[in-house]
């Protein structure tokens, strides 16, 4: 399993701790990944609910973000752990676990967040290349997750899982 860590050094004061599930979707050489209207891409998914596993959030963020279910079992394939500038508090610390599974060909509407409708979150398949690239054209001071993004494609591409 591939484990990624990326700190910001010199950061200080309250913590706010988060657990993230994302789907790693392989498909004739693409990935399905989620674009937005700021021109990235990252993997769908997102954070764990309380008293709900891994799997479980996968399974929900999968069917909101890409209208899709996920099928089998998913295999946690990478873990990034962040220590960033926060937003509700002065630092994230957070764990993303990142699983390659199956989903269904057929799509159900998606169920988007405030958040995330007002950014066009958009299911599409793209090279992971591709994705890599286009995210390390962007700023990535102004979009932190973008740094966790690039960081894991690129592993998953090194390591042959993608």
């Amino acid at each position: 399993m591939i484990e990624i860590t990326l700190e910001k050094p010199g950061l200080s004061g309250s913590v706010y701790k988060r657990t993230a599930a994302r789907g790693v979707i392989l498909r004739e050489g693409k990935l399905l990944m989620i674009h937005t209207d700021r021109g990235d891409y990252k993997f769908p998914g997102g954070g764990v609910e309380p008293g709900e596993s891994l799997e479980a959030a996968l399974r929900r963020e999968l069917l909101e973000e890409t209208g899709r279910e996920l099928l089998g079992e998913p295999e946690c394939v990478a873990v990034a752990h962040e220590r960033r500038r926060g937003m509700t508090a002065d630092i994230l610390e957070m764990d993303s676990h990142y699983f390659l599974c199956r989903v269904c060909e057929e799509e159900a509407p998606l169920r988007l967040d405030d958040y995330e409708a007002e950014q066009h979150f958009a299911p599409v398949w793209i090279s992971p290349k591709e994705a890599a690239a286009a995210n390390r054209a962007l700023d990535m001071e102004a979009n932190p997750w973008l740094e966790r993004e690039v960081l894991v494609l690129e592993a998953l591409m090194s390591a042959g899982v993608v």
